[in-house]
């Protein structure tokens, strides 16, 4: 009656509308899991600043301007489990600077990031953590600017669609240069 080939396309169909519907469920159950978990405000607070200057690119790449650079020291406790289910993959977090000048109204730097890809790591503890990236402006000035750090991340999920939060501001105020 039919073929071999007729069945077995039957059958393959029926399979791949089965785990269409079952990943789409998993796509829309994933951002009210997420709503619901309960997370506490991190605890972030600006260790020391430094402000120096020197070039970009290197030290002795003389194409790019003399600008002035910030490093930043800072401790930081977050607790980030809440937001792990049965569809979390990884986690992406950084700290960023929020800052504003004449130019160019809006400023976002970040400072320091980090890959997180198991629960248990989710729990976050830097004590006196330097930056990872150094902050340099497209003014080339930094020293007496004042600015936030706020602690971001993006919940990245098996299926579904990719999420982002942000949480806590921390006042941060450049201080002049040092030599």
């Amino acid at each position: 009656m039919f073929s071999l080939a007729q069945r077995g396309n039957t059958l393959f169909a029926f399979l791949v509308s089965v785990l269409f519907c079952v990943l789409g469920a998993v796509a829309l159950s994933g951002p009210v899991l997420l709503a619901s978990a309960p997370v506490g405000p991190p605890h972030i607070d600006v260790a020391k600043v430094l402000v120096k200057q020197g070039r970009r690119g290197g030290y002795y790449d003389y194409s790019q301007p003399v600008t002035e650079m910030a490093f930043v020291h800072f401790n930081m406790v977050a607790d980030l489990t809440p937001h792990w289910n049965w569809n979390t993959k990884m986690l992406f977090v950084y700290v960023v600077a929020e800052y504003s000048t004449p130019a160019h109204p809006t400023n976002q730097v970040v400072i320091w990031d980090d890959l997180i890809t198991a629960k248990e790591d989710a729990e976050i503890d830097l004590r006196n953590q330097l930056s990872e990236y150094m902050t340099s402006d497209m003014g080339n000035k930094l020293a007496g600017i004042q600015a936030n750090l706020s602690l971001h991340w993006n919940i990245m999920p098996h299926v579904g669609i990719l999420t982002k939060e942000r949480s806590g501001s921390v006042p941060l105020v450049f201080p002049k240069v040092t030599k």
